[in-house]
Parts: structure tokens; C-alpha cells; sequence
């Protein structure tokens, strides 16, 4: 699937080629004609682990912007191919959602057992069961054995040791965890003082962010609540 909007490489977390494209990209296909792209440079990113605290999918892009890097050289089109499984599908969606943030093509992730309670629900349970057969987007034995045989480049990230990152600012790929935000503050005389946050529903953002963000005030109200309360 190609497609003009933003969103198009949410897609990848259910196993499709989506990837976005200009105007002239669309109007070519809408036309009868053909989608040509360059064959993209193959990246492999290996997840580990598990998820804690805060660190979400959106970090593994951010941790990777930091690696990858955005800049005219590393600017290649690139495919993302992860090799073991988020525990969430909204997750991988999240994740693919990000990746051309650093360029890529597209993101991929292999098939997963838990595609097929949301196909069924969406009355696509065929496709659902046309996955449990052998498909190029299945996890291979071989290729998990042996990804560098695969792959021009093989990323390998322990979720159990990732933090949240904060990127920028001026360049999305000046990521940093935030444990080393205070020393980059203090080293390049950034503001300290946060006044105002923005939380949005869109691109950089998911159903996780928002309610982690909508929970925060809500208990902060019932603690004054309870306060007031008391007084």
C-alpha cells in the first residue's frame, strides 16, 4: 500500500508494505502506471527484552534516530525489518509509525499470532488464517539465526534497558535518554523551566501517550481534592 498521508507506515505493524509518497507517486498509480522506488538498503533491528517504566515504542525510533542518524549521507532509503515481536499490535503500528523519521522506506515486522483476534473482529478472519501459512513476512528460522546474511546492517536494542529519550532540539536525531537530559541542560544552556506541554493525538503520538498523559492530572486533582477536603 502506498498512500499520501502521514500515517501510511502504521500499516507495517500488521505485516504490509506501506509506505508514503508525494503527490506525483499517487497520481502516477491512480493513473494506471506502475510504483517505482529504488531497492532500499535492508536493516534489521533485533528487540530484546521487555518493556519497563516509561520507555515505550516510540523510543526504540528515537534511540534509533540517534544511531541511524538523519543526515545526507545515512539519508538512503531504508526498509525496517524488526525480528521479534512487540507485546501489543497498537505497539508495532506505533513503531512503524515513526520510522521515516530517519528515512526509512517502510518498517515490517513479522507475523505474529496476535493479528488474528483483530482480523476476526474486523469480520477478516480469512486473512487472518491465509497468515498462518509460511509467508515472506513470518519470522524465518534462518534469517533469525543468522540476520547479518540478510541484512547490510543489524541493530540490536535491549528493551529491557531502554529509557525514554527526548529528542532535538533543531534536529530529530539529537536523542538522548532522559537521565542525560539535566547534563545536556546545564552543558548547552537550555531553558530549564518547562511552562507549557503538548500533548497530541497525531502523528508522534498513540492511545498510550494520551491516557499516561490524561492520568497524571487526574490523580494530581484528587489529591488536591482530597486535601481541600480535609482542610
Amino acid at each position: 500500500m502506498i498512500g499520501t498521508d502521514s500515517h501510511t507506515p502504521n500499516a507495517g505493524g500488521l505485516g504490509m508494505f506501506a509506505s508514503g509518497v508525494g503527490g506525483a507517486d499517487a497520481v502516477d498509480v491512480m493513473s494506471g502506471f506502475p510504483w517505482e522506488v529504488l531497492q532500499p538498503k535492508l536493516i534489521g533491528v533485533k528487540l530484546t527484552g521487555e518493556f519497563s517504566g516509561w520507555a515505550a515504542p516510540k523510543d526504540v525510533i528515537l534511540k534509533l534516530l540517534g544511531i541511524l542518524t538523519v543526515k545526507a549521507h545515512e539519508r538512503r532509503r531504508r526498509v525496517l525489518r524488526t525480528r521479534v515481536r512487540l507485546d501489543f499490535v497498537h505497539r508495532q503500528g506505533d513503531h512503524h509509525q515513526h520510522g521515516p523519521e530517519h528515512g526509512a522506506t517502510t518498517s515490517i515486522f513479522p507475523y505474529d499470532a496476535a493479528w488474528r483476534p483483530i482480523f476476526g473482529r474486523q469480520a477478516r478472519g480469512d486473512r487472518g488464517s491465509r497468515q498462518r501459512q509460511p509467508r515472506p513476512a513470518r519470522g524465518r528460522p534462518e534469517v533469525e539465526a543468522r540476520p547479518e546474511g540478510f541484512f547490510g546492517r543489524v541493530v540490536e536494542i535491549d528493551l529491557s534497558a531502554l529509557e525514554p529519550y527526548l529528542v532535538g532540539p533543531h534536529t530529530p536525531d539529537l536523542a538522548r535518554p532522559l537521565s542525560k537530559v539535566p547534563e545536556a541542560v546545564r552543558e548547552n544552556g537550555y531553558t530549564a523551566a518547562i511552562s507549557v506541554a503538548l500533548v497530541g493525538s497525531c502523528t508522534n503520538s498513540s492511545y498510550e501517550d494520551i491516557t499516561r498523559a490524561a492520568a497524571w492530572p487526574a490523580r494530581l486533582s484528587r489529591r488536591v481534592s482530597r486535601r481541600a477536603c480535609r482542610s
